[in-house]
C-alpha cells in the first residue's frame, strides 16, 4: 500500500526504505536512515562520524544484501552526516 501512496516516482525509494532494517540491522537502522535515491544511488544520512564509519566499511556488503533482499538493486551507496538542523 505504501508503495501506491508514494507514486511511480518515489516507489524505489519506499521499497528501499522498508527494506532498510532488514538489510542494515536494528542498531544501524536506529542511527541512519535512507535519505534519497538516485541515479542508482542510494543516499544514507548518518547520526554522527563513528556510525558513518561503520556503514562505510560494511558497505559492500550492504549493496550486496539489498541484491539479496529488495527488489530494488542499488548500485552504490554514499553516506552523509546529518546535522541537528537536519533532523527538524
Amino acid at each position: 500500500m505504501a508503495l501506491r501512496l508514494g507514486g511511480e516516482k518515489y516507489a524505489a525509494f519506499i521499497r528501499l526504505y522498508l527494506d532498510y532494517k532488514e538489510v542494515v540491522g536494528e542498531l544501524l537502522a536506529q542511527k541512519s536512515f535512507p535519505y534519497r535515491y538516485k541515479d542508482d544511488i542510494l543516499f544514507v544520512a548518518v547520526d554522527n562520524n563513528s556510525w558513518l564509519q561503520e556503514l562505510v566499511l560494511r558497505k559492500q556488503e550492504l549493496i550486496a544484501r539489498y541484491q539479496a533482499v529488495s527488489q530494488i538493486k542499488p548500485k552504490d551507496i554514499l553516506f552523509f552526516i546529518r546535522t541537528p538542523k537536519d533532523q527538524s
